[in-house]
């Protein structure tokens, strides 16, 4: 049952009264739509808005991210972009752990044990202080991941290590913002984020001629800027700042419900992850160079799914049963036939524009992109089924489960397709992993509804 969310008096009234967002992926995934649990939800109304509002300030961002992915192609060439992406994959994968923790904290001022006027502060502090305490811990796990990686080594590892902080601090920041409804200052974090590494990469990497390590001070240096703007624009929500208690209950099922809201996000992450351990393996670090072409220009579709979850997430909540699951099986094929459109145009301009945007070597991605458009395809529904599973019903780990699908069915062919095809088999292997997944979540999601309906 949804339930009423009590926002504590140093919420400012203005903070209400915006439109509101779930990640989704990020995709991530973008933030990910296992959240708003509240019956009345600004912007319930303005579904068209809210999605044309994303749209834009993601088609901003999305071309700011594709012409880093050209400055590294140009200046790292495929192995220092291969070994940019391993770097940086491995600190991504941590920071998604906790990349949940803002949304978290206002989840649980939806709780009925929290009455206290200033939780919403308290929540934060607590949420912040995670995000530094554990932050610093998986820092030195990343050190010691990339001491164990070849193509990364430790130094350039503790590079990239030290953007995690500052990288769960504003994914914090940015989940508070969300769950208070204050879309606009939501969208300029997202946007700051890649905005200022292509800034600090045109500067270190394109004008003073560094490499692989400069990429990734460039990147650092952005989530650190990023950060700091994420805690001025909440600063409502958590100033004055104050030494949180991080071993009491509230703080222990904040950090459950952070965890399992991340797990999503997680699993797909290293599912990509082993891919390319395994690719890097069997091909080199230059063929993963090549093949996070193919990723991230398939990938990047999933917007248009994102977009609609993120605008669907209130009616759904809060119509009929009836009504939501209609709603939730139009948004559903509106995803899947915007995507095929998007697909179809990919796969026509991909052989001649890769080349000559990115250089003759990332020729070669085009056949892995090709491969990966199907599944990319069937996947990006499973934002929109998201809402109702994890946000209606209040069961995300339905959505875990579809997540968990698609990673074991990655995993199982990742190895024998990549050895017997190469680039094209790492494409099969996760085209297999997303249909498996779209698979399980339909099935659910249909089973879910049969049953809320009976």
């Amino acid at each position: 049952m949804a339930r009423t969310t009590r926002i504590g008096s140093e919420v400012p009234t203005a903070a209400l009264d915006a439109t509101t967002n779930e990640s989704g992926m990020s995709a991530a995934p973008p933030v990910n739509p296992d959240l708003v649990r509240a019956p009345e939800v600004p912007g319930a109304r303005r579904v068209g808005r809210n999605v044309v509002e994303i749209l834009v300030f993601r088609g901003l961002s999305t071309p700011v991210a594709l012409l880093l992915v050209v400055l590294h192609a140009r200046f790292l060439e495929p192995a220092g972009r291969g070994t940019f992406v391993l770097a940086v994959l491995t600190v991504t994968i941590f920071s998604r752990i906790l990349s949940q923790l803002g949304v978290a904290v206002v989840n649980r001022m939806s709780e009925d044990a929290y009455d206290e006027p200033h939780e919403l502060a308290t929540l934060v502090h607590r949420a912040l202080g995670l995000a530094l305490g554990l932050g610093l811990v998986g820092s030195a796990a990343i050190v010691g991941i990339g001491a164990l990686t070849p193509a990364v080594g430790w130094t350039t590892a503790l590079v990239a290590a030290a953007g995690l902080v500052p990288n769960v601090v504003w994914q914090t920041g940015s989940g508070v913002l969300l769950g208070l409804a204050r879309i606009r200052a939501w969208n300029y974090v997202q946007l700051a984020s890649p905005a200022l590494t292509l800034a600090g990469t045109a500067l270190l990497v394109v004008g003073l001629g560094g490499g692989v390590r400069a990429a990734l001070a460039a990147w650092t240096a952005g989530h650190v800027l990023t950060a700091a703007g994420a805690l001025w624009l909440t600063r409502d929500a958590w100033h004055p700042l104050r030494l949180p208690a991080l071993g009491d209950a509230a703080t222990q099922l904040l950090l459950r419900l952070a965890l399992v809201m991340g797990a999503v996000q997680v699993f797909a992450l290293v599912t990509y992850r082993a891919e390319l351990v395994v690719l890097e393996r069997l091909e080199g670090v230059a063929a993963v160079g090549i093949y996070s072409i193919a990723m991230q220009v398939s990938e990047s579709m999933w917007l248009v799914g994102a977009a609609l979850a993120t605008a669907i997430t209130a009616p759904v909540v809060h119509h009929s049963e009836r009504d939501a699951v209609r709603l939730v099986r139009h948004s559903v094929v509106r995803t899947l036939l915007l995507t095929a459109g998007v697909a179809a145009v990919v796969a026509l301009v991909a052989p001649f524009v890769l080349p000559v945007v990115l250089g003759e070597d990332f020729g070669d991605a085009v056949e892995p992109l090709w491969t990966l458009l199907p599944g990319v395809v069937v996947y990006a529904p499973l934002q929109v089924l998201a809402v109702y599973l994890s946000v209606r019903r209040g069961r995300p780990r339905l959505a875990l489960a579809a997540a968990a699908a698609a990673m074991v069915v990655t995993l199982a062919a990742a190895v024998p397709a990549i050895d017997a095809f190469g680039l094209p088999g790492a494409a099969l292997a996760s085209t297999a992993g997303y249909a498996a997944g779209a698979a399980v979540a339909w099935v659910l999601f249909v089973r879910t509804a049969r049953v809320a309906r009976a």
